[in-house]
């Protein structure tokens, strides 16, 4: 019987898996409890965050910077030879964050955590997750992805990333300031 290789996208979705895993493991071993009392997860600061104004083009120009300093780094060191270790370590540390997350979330706030899990990644992880991957796919064919056709592709994901930055800047917060008000 011969074993089939995993593809990069494969390989890298179980690798965040992984370390969701081991986010989760990490947060019930050291204690996420000194993470609520100390951090900005607590019950005061949602209720907080629920009635703020938000400052929209302000976060605007935070999560802009964020995400495109990030993208840049990914898309040049994602393209040197050792592009996969850069992927890896970007998918490694998602994974853990959001594991490490989600046990402080459930933690504060039972079963409602779960849904503060998920909408803390709506909508606009439904622009990131394909602009990432398209990263993910030009790295392991940069020989293909050369000239014109490499340049359009990076310019389509970067409006992918641009419409993502958008969502989570304007979208987002309104999203969950309507969704803390049950908690």
């Amino acid at each position: 019987m011969r074993v089939r290789e995993l593809t990069i996208k494969q390989q890298l979705f179980i690798d965040f898996l992984v370390f969701f895993l081991v986010g989760i493991v990490l947060a019930n071993l050291l204690g996420a409890d000194s993470f609520q009392k100390n951090g900005s997860l607590t019950r005061y600061y949602l209720k907080q965050f629920q009635y703020a104004g938000i400052q929209s083009q302000e976060l605007l120009w935070h999560v802009g910077c964020n995400r495109l300093v990030l993208f840049l780094a990914l898309l040049t060191l994602g393209t040197i030879p050792k592009g996969k270790l850069v992927h890896l370590l970007f998918v490694a540390w998602c994974g853990f964050a959001y594991g490490y997350f989600c046990v402080i979330s459930i933690g504060a706030f039972g079963a409602k955590g779960l849904l503060l899990c998920l909408l803390a990644l709506f909508p606009h992880f439904f622009a990131y997750v394909p602009a990432y991957l398209g990263l993910v796919e030009l790295s392991g064919h940069r020989r293909e992805h050369a000239g014109w056709r490499g340049i359009m592709a990076v310019v389509f994901l970067f409006v992918v990333l641009v419409v993502g930055i958008l969502l989570e800047s304007y979208a987002n917060p309104r999203i969950l300031q309507k969704v803390l008000k049950i908690f």
